[in-house]
């Protein structure tokens, strides 16, 4: 009989890491079938959706508080699902907040749970390591230097690889796109204020005031990923009194062609990486969550750093609008052509490493169909 998997991801890049797996799968295991709480993504590859979280997915303390109401929702249809048609097992896809409590729910029913995209507690947060053993099996890591920190901590995990990377070497640049935004004036300044209504409306009026203290006064390339957000994002572009645009995603474009990126979430900052764009990354919190969490900030937050282990792309973590050190930070790379190349010539580093390492959904599948033909 072919097996039956529940998966659930919470934000878009989780929805395309879920859809590459299901692709791979599906070539292994003819017949397989899928269903969760997913995107648009993971429906064209076959899901029976239960509800589609990915437009609604939070960050940090405050913006998961805010949702505990849909986190309920999530986990009361999951779970009604399961009794209509049992899955051979759960894969949840990063979104931790949410998916600690859902694995804890499948495990109590006999489930395996996989999770994809390991959490950081290595970072930051020991303090889920228990919560961690019991809501999963097994973990899909993403990064090679994370094995040792599970292995220590008595968690079975695999390392598979880096699954932005596999996606950006099948996808083909805007050839058009290309050629008009080498038309637009320079400095071309990229602003990537995340695709969530709280990284917009906390990351982008910071990312504008740094603008506004530059020099020479740059060009700004603003990308957004969801129409419906778009008039918000051109209103706050037009009342900063800043030249510029606002792009539909258009994310590898845009980062191909500015001089300068400033950056809010950690997948965009692996695509500065990808593309060859020096960036200056922001992490803008809640003052609550700032007051709680950055006691508990070791090391580096921007995964460019933490790969590197050491300072590649200036950081900075806020939870306050204060614009004057990025500002300064990204004077300086905008100003230093030097600064620039050194940060690219590090990037390409990191890159030909990270590449070098397993194709992340055959790896994960192979993981996969392991644990449910009782490999673990």
């Amino acid at each position: 009989m072919a097996p039956h998997l529940f998966l659930s991801s919470g934000d878009p890049s989780g929805v395309a890491i879920g859809a590459g797996l299901m692709r791979t799968l599906k070539t292994h295991a003819p017949g397989i079938t899928f269903a969760g709480l997913g995107g648009d993504e993971m429906v064209a590859e076959g899901m029976r959706l239960i509800m589609d979280p990915a437009t609604k997915s939070a960050m940090w303390l405050m913006g998961n508080l805010k949702r505990v109401p849909l986190h309920a929702k999530m986990r009361r249809l999951s779970q009604e699902d399961w009794e209509r048609s049992r899955p051979d097992a759960l894969i949840t896809i990063d979104y931790q907040a949410f998916h600690l409590f859902l694995g804890v729910s499948a495990q109590e029913r006999g489930i395996p749970v996989i999770h994809f995209v390991g959490s950081q507690f290595w970072g930051r947060r020991y303090y889920t390591l228990g919560p961690i053993r019991r809501a999963y099996s097994h973990v899909l890591l993403i990064h090679e230097f994370e094995k040792p920190y599970y292995d220590e901590a008595g968690i079975d995990a695999t390392y598979v690889g880096y699954p932005l990377f596999e996606r950006l070497q099948h996808r083909e640049l805007n050839a058009e796109r290309l050629e008009y935004l080498r038309t637009l004036p320079t400095p071309r300044l990229a602003l990537l204020p995340g695709s969530r209504h709280l990284e917009i409306t906390a990351s982008l009026p910071v990312m504008l005031e740094v603008a506004q203290r530059m020099q020479p006064r740059p060009y700004l390339l603003v990308s957004q990923g969801h129409p419906h957000k778009r008039s918000r994002v051109q209103r706050m572009l037009a009342d900063s009194g800043m030249p510029g645009e606002v792009f539909d995603g258009a994310v590898g474009e845009i980062l191909s062609e500015a001089e300068l990126a400033l950056i809010t979430s950690g997948t965009a900052t692996m695509e500065a990486l990808y593309y060859g764009c020096p960036a200056v990354v922001i992490y803008r919190l809640h003052p609550i969550t700032y007051f709680i969490g950055k006691p508990l900030k070791a090391g580096f937050m921007a995964m460019p750093n933490l790969l590197a282990r050491e300072e590649v792309v200036p950081e900075f973590l806020m939870g306050s609008r204060n614009p004057k050190r990025v500002a300064a930070a990204a004077q300086s790379l905008l100003s230093n052509a030097d600064e620039r190349e050194e940060q690219r010539r590090r990037f390409k580093q990191i890159k030909q490493r990270v590449l070098s390492g397993p194709v992340p959904s055959q790896a994960a599948a192979e993981v996969v169909l392991r644990i449910i033909d009782g490999g673990e």
